[in-house]
């Protein structure tokens, strides 16, 4: 019988555990042995979740980066400008890599990570999971089959919920580019750039344009006696 493919997750937040527990649900395909989580909360939930053993356990990604493999993979579920940085080390290592979108915040870490790859010739899957949706592969199908004809122009429009918009891109770690190190357009919306070109294949666009404003939450749009975080 073919063992589990074991796993270290870097990076404990909602993305790591999420994708980590397909081990819970699947042991006979994933086994999660180690964790990387400088938050002492949610590093001790991880190794409660999957019974970690102790010596699979650490503060940080760094600590796997000179030692030999104690896995054979990572997901990757750190924070946008952590992704590059911390890949590519563990590439190095011997790991390949399931990696949180966006996978880059910049062209020049595009890049970086591609030659990383080039060289030390490990797997890097990036997290597209609309990729793998029935609504989105069935479309994909009838676009490869043509039976929705020629395809001149796509539009994706981002329906971000009103409290996943306040929690994560107004207060949260994603509330501007500044903290999380990726604008809007890649932090969020890099699904509807992937879709873009997965649907057409090998086809590029002529032209892409993107729209958007802070209409609605601006300083001057504070309601009255609003907490201090409000905006």
């Amino acid at each position: 019988m073919k063992k589990p493919t074991t796993a270290i997750i870097v990076g404990a937040g909602h993305r790591g555990l999420c994708y980590a527990k397909l081990a819970l649900s699947m042991p006979e395909k994933l086994k999660i042995v180690g964790v990387a989580e400088p938050d002492p909360v949610r590093r001790a939930n991880a190794v409660k979740l999957f019974s970690i053993p102790e010596e699979g356990v650490f503060e940080r990604s760094e600590e796997l980066y000179d030692r030999p493999p104690l896995a054979d993979m990572i997901i990757n579920g750190t924070m946008d400008s952590l992704h590059v940085k911390t890949t590519i080390p563990l590439l190095k290592a011997g790991y390949h890599v399931l990696l949180e979108k966006p996978f880059a915040i910049n062209e020049a870490e595009m890049w970086e990570l591609y030659k990383a790859n080039q060289r030390y010739q490990r797997h890097v899957n990036i997290c597209h999971v609309l990729r793998y949706a029935p609504f989105y592969a069935a479309i994909k199908k009838k676009v490869m089959e043509g039976e929705i004809g020629d395809i001149i122009n796509i539009q994706l429009t981002e329906h971000v919920s009103y409290h996943h918009l306040m929690a994560a891109f107004v207060r949260g770690k994603w509330g501007n580019q500044y903290v999380c190190g990726a604008p809007m357009l890649l932090a969020k919306c890099c699904h509807d750039m992937d879709l873009m070109m997965w649907l057409m294949d090998q086809d590029e666009p002529v032209q892409v344009a993107s729209f958007g404003s802070d209409f609605q939450f601006a300083p001057e749009k504070t309601p009255p006696r609003a907490g201090t975080r409000c905006t």
